[in-house]
């Protein structure tokens, strides 16, 4: 398969660099032309009908030969996938949550967090849809950074994680954990996703709304052990209230800061 992927590269890159003169972007297609927007004014390539249907076809295969996003060590910063959606990376990570200091409303219903909110350069979510597209392949990793509000920071790392789709509720799949805040997430492995008005928890509670907010995250009896979509605030106002990752501060002191992304190999 790598082989296959490696010939459709080269062939790309010869096609490409053969009709340089020709396309930047493709705009129309004829039997035996293919028409640049860049073009002079009656400037034409001839290719043929058989190098015009090569181009096309090489073309469709563009998405696949892009590698996932963000599995550079250097890539940094916004990038936007051929799917349109926009992505923060961070040393080869894709960033899926980041919770900073409340300026964005976590208390959603399941539409916003099926499709994401925020800002990627702030406080955001990236969108159940969005995270199970990345993962459904398999061989991804998890990383979660905690900080609490003295600027003590631990980290939870898991070696596989996967959302499953819509039709099976965002269930979370996720093992292999490594590092020093605790796992506190391996509690909600096979859960499904839930929101106040999406109640799909196994619990006799709504468990959205019983961490004081109404918040999405991944419940079952009992909740959670974790819930780092909670209502951003600096004191618990009561049990387990706030951003809470149980294993490294308990259920009554919320933290600061979160950032959770994978990566895939």
């Amino acid at each position: 398969m790598r082989g296959a992927i490696i010939l459709l590269s080269l062939a790309y890159y010869v096609m490409m660099t053969y009709s340089q003169g020709c396309r930047q972007v493709l705009t129309t297609v004829c039997d035996n032309d293919v028409i640049n927007s860049n073009m002079q004014k009656g400037e034409s390539c001839v290719l043929g009908s058989l190098g015009t249907d090569i181009i096309t076809r090489l073309a469709k295969l563009e998405e696949f030969l892009i590698p996932r996003p963000c599995v550079s060590p250097l890539s940094h910063g916004p990038q936007r996938l051929t799917s349109g959606v926009e992505v923060y990376c961070e040393d080869g990570w894709t960033i899926f949550q980041r919770r900073i200091d409340g300026s964005v409303d976590f208390g959603r219903r399941w539409d916003d967090y099926a499709k994401g909110f925020g800002q990627i350069d702030g406080e955001f979510w990236l969108g159940l849809d969005n995270i199970h597209e990345m993962t459904r392949e398999g061989g991804c990793r998890l990383k979660i950074e905690l900080w609490d509000f003295d600027g003590n920071q631990r980290h939870a790392d898991y070696s596989s994680f996967l959302i499953e789709s819509a039709e099976n509720l965002y269930q979370l799949r996720v093992s292999g954990y490594s590092g020093n805040a605790g796992d506190s997430l391996t509690y909600n492995n096979g859960r499904p996703f839930s929101t106040e008005y999406s109640d799909n928890d196994s619990d006799g509670l709504n468990c959205a709304t019983f961490f004081g907010g109404s918040q999405g995250w991944w419940f079952g009896p009992g909740c959670a052990r974790s819930f780092l979509n909670g209502v951003w605030m600096r004191q618990s106002s009561g049990h387990a209230h706030g951003i809470i990752w149980r294993d490294w501060k308990g259920a009554l002191e919320p933290l600061k800061e979160t950032k959770m992304k994978l990566r895939c190999d």
